[in-house]
């Protein structure tokens, strides 16, 4: 049986991010230090891969409609750069300070809100229409739900675990995952019709 594209897709982030969660989670003796690396490395490869299949698939759709930059493209690519800005602050929380760090994340959220303030106030000349509305509602009404289910697994764990401390940083990549996951939903609603 053959899987789908987007399904192999979803797959391998939803494998990062059980990795990411449980190396911050669980209650290992691991430094923060290495917590970092492990995350790192385990974010940098899917942060890749999904910017180069995003630009791909935006660059087959453009000469499909004539390089036309519509909303739904300008939708995807706010939310993919506000969603990896947000990543980039809560890594920046989580991991220990040095100068590197702070210059090397700093010049990355520049160039990732640079970014997104030019997508995000380029002109396009289509206007929403009720297929869009009606996919925004239903993408939002699935995060909407997953959110919830998320919030609750993380109540739950804060109960039986005692000891757990939830970091700022923490909810600043749980809020990246939720918004990254808004742009995949989307995505699969408006691909389904």
């Amino acid at each position: 049986m053959k899987m789908s594209k987007n399904l192999k897709i979803i797959l391998y982030i939803a494998s990062v991010l059980i990795v990411v969660c449980l190396v911050l989670l669980l209650g290992n003796h691991l430094p923060i230090l290495a917590k970092g690396a492990i995350m790192a490395t385990a974010w940098l490869p899917t942060y890749l891969f999904c910017t180069m299949l995003s630009v791909l698939s935006k660059s087959t759709y453009q000469k499909k409609e004539k390089n036309r930059f519509g909303i739904t493209a300008k939708l995807y690519t706010v939310l993919v750069l506000l969603s990896t800005s947000i990543y980039t602050i809560g890594v920046w929380l989580l991991t220990p300070g040095s100068l590197i760090k702070n210059i090397m994340l700093g010049i990355g959220l520049s160039v990732q809100l640079l970014l997104m303030f030019y997508f995000l106030f380029k002109r396009i000349n289509e206007e929403p229409d009720e297929r869009f509305y009606r996919n925004i509602a239903k993408s939002s009404s699935i995060l909407f739900t997953i959110a919830i289910f998320i919030l609750l697994g993380i109540a739950t764990l804060i109960a039986v675990c005692k000891v757990f401390i939830l970091n700022v940083g923490f909810l600043y990549i749980l809020v990246a995952f939720l918004l990254l996951l808004f742009a995949i939903t989307y995505f699969i609603t408006e691909k389904r019709g």
